[in-house]
């Protein structure tokens, strides 16, 4: 009974053991898509590894309540092996999980980022990977979505992918407003509106919008409501670039997202609605995120066109 007793505790320890380390790399999805290589790979690994262990440990446990053997489909040995290397191999999971921790250089000073965008997924599809690198160098994000994206979508679903796809970029917060999708233009001083309370509401130092070198009307409306309704403000104001931007779009000021495209290419999934659009390929995302690193002599960037540029200096 002592020898039962020991095992009993021993496997239930070893089971919630691994199963902690799947919650805890769940949590750490994110974190772990910037600091390896291969980050999704690396991520399903610790998940299966951590998992499979869980499931023999408990598949013992279970045999010691009840008495029967339940682990009978599995090939001979396997029991032996998982009992005796659980704590090898959780050691090597908890040292691979702390070795893959990386460490941000906070900003002198917190800043304030507003990210303005005119449908659920215009933001991460164009700033995604700044706003994770900038919300982990300390900034505040906020961000703005104009509609709810209906023409185009699901209008009851998208909002709650925008919302979703926001906390894993790690903004602070998304509002969604329910201004007519591809009709922007109709309401106009509405928005512009909208955009100064929002201002008043975050005060930030920077605002991400879209450019004016954009064949969508929607996308126009928004790049020229920002600009007005952030005239007097001492704001910079970047311009990113959407799917349909034109190739009149030039970026002068780069942002270096190299530990950040897994994070990018992840939080465009949580838009699963817009799965099969061309460019929400992660081919497709990685490309232009390689193109733009060229330009800025880097493995991956993303590029902004300066509307207004403001030195803290």
């Amino acid at each position: 009974m002592p020898h039962m007793d020991l095992s009993l505790i021993g496997y239930i320890i070893t089971t919630l053991s691994f199963i902690g380390l799947t919650v805890y790399a769940f949590n750490r999805k994110r974190d772990l898509y910037i600091t390896t290589q291969n980050s999704p790979l690396f991520f399903y690994v610790v998940i299966i590894i951590s998992l499979l262990f869980a499931f023999l440990n408990l598949f013992h446990l279970i045999e010691l309540f009840s008495g029967d053997q339940v682990s009978f489909f599995l090939p001979p040995g396997i029991d032996t092996i998982a009992q005796f290397s659980g704590i090898l191999v959780q050691s090597v999971l908890i040292l691979m999980l702390f070795a893959s921790k990386m460490v941000i250089r906070p900003a002198k000073r917190i800043g304030r980022v507003l990210a303005i965008g005119a449908h659920p997924d215009d933001i991460e599809i164009a700033a995604g990977a700044a706003l994770a690198k900038m919300r982990d160098a300390g900034y505040l994000i906020s961000g703005m979505v104009m509609t709810r994206g209906e023409t185009g979508g699901n209008g009851d679903t998208r909002p709650i992918e925008a919302g979703r796809s926001a906390q894993f970029l790690g903004l602070d917060n998304v509002q969604v407003l329910d201004f007519s999708d591809a009709y922007l233009s109709k309401d106009v001083v509405k928005i512009i509106r909208a955009i100064e309370e929002m201002i008043t509401k975050v005060q930030p130092d920077i605002i991400f919008t879209h450019s004016i070198h954009d064949i969508h009307q929607d996308h126009q409306t928004v790049y020229k409501a920002t600009l007005r309704a952030a005239r007097h403000p001492r704001i910079t104001i970047l311009c990113y670039e959407s799917p349909s931007a034109t190739q009149d779009f030039h970026p002068t000021y780069f942002i270096d997202v190299n530990k950040y495209v897994d994070v990018k290419i992840e939080s465009i999934r949580k838009h699963w609605g817009q799965r099969k659009k061309p460019y929400m390929k992660s081919d497709v995302i990685r490309g232009r995120l390689a193109f733009r690193g060229a330009q800025a002599k880097v493995d991956y960037a993303e590029g902004f066109e300066v509307a207004r540029m403001l030195s803290a200096i």
